[in-house]
């Protein structure tokens, strides 16, 4: 029964680290890189068409120029909503329903529905002066958009992160139970200390999410920088969350019972 109580507790730990690929998880990230792939091919036409344009500019050369650059958009754009929907599929396959997250993750279903839309309003390019209308519309509206993709990569990790506090105290919550009573000194300290340091741990997610929504982060969100300052927080997380684990194994180890 001691083994078995071992084994469940670090089978139990191991979930909390590997993702389970759902069939909508899989099929979101396949779509994204089908999309992707289509956009690099069609853009590597574009480039070649648009060479012999520049080298011959006729009217057949025009056109198959704007045709190859219409459907270089569409592809691009179909792909950057796949990639929306491929990130919300990350973020929701924790199933932590993490409320914090919430605003960013309407900003990848409005990036979805923008680019979407954007394909549809692509399908009518046919002159050049309708291309060069939608280019200078899109620079102009697609900046938000393509910043809710930084942050919800970050939200993506922050929902992982949230994923193994919710799977961490349910494990611990299975072996209070196979604890002899009354609890010694020194487990009931460890027991406290590891309430208290899952509470730390949790303060510095919900840091963490309120820090993206900051003035300093906001006024950062184009710079490379914008992921590593996070990826530095994440990491300390993670230890600590890593931390958190061993107390628990040490629990299981030297006090649980049949």
């Amino acid at each position: 029964m001691k083994l078995f109580s071992k084994l469940f507790v670090a089978c139990l730990l191991s979930l909390l680290f590997c993702t389970t690929a759902t069939a909508v998880f899989a099929d979101a990230q396949s779509d994204y890189q089908y999309q992707y792939g289509q956009y690099r091919q069609n853009y590597i036409e574009y480039t070649i068409l648009k060479k012999d344009f520049l080298g011959s500019p006729t009217l057949d050369n025009q056109q198959k120029a704007i045709l190859a650059a219409k459907q270089t958009i569409i592809s691009r754009d179909q792909a950057k909503a796949s990639f929306a929907d491929y990130l919300l599929s990350l973020c929701q396959e924790n199933q932590t329903n993490y409320a914090p997250i919430k605003p960013i993750l309407d900003s990848l279903n409005a990036a979805k529905i923008f680019y979407l839309s954007e394909v549809n309003k692509a399908q009518a390019i046919v002159t050049p002066a309708q291309l060069a209308s939608f280019t200078t519309d899109y620079v102009t509206n697609t900046v938000i958009q393509d910043r809710s993709f930084r942050t919800g990569v970050i939200a993506c990790k922050i929902s992982e992160l949230v994923r193994i506090q919710i799977g961490s105290k349910n494990a611990l919550d299975v072996i209070i139970p196979k604890l002899a009573v009354p609890f010694s000194t020194p487990l009931q300290t460890r027991i406290t200390d590891l309430q208290s340091q899952g509470n730390d741990i949790n303060d510095a997610i919900n840091a963490l999410t309120a820090s993206l929504f900051s003035e300093a982060q906001m006024d950062n969100i184009d710079n490379s920088s914008y992921f590593s300052n996070s990826s530095d927080k994440i990491k300390k997380i993670q230890s600590l969350q890593l931390k958190w684990i061993n107390g628990l194994i040490d629990i299981d180890i030297n006090y649980a019972h049949s």
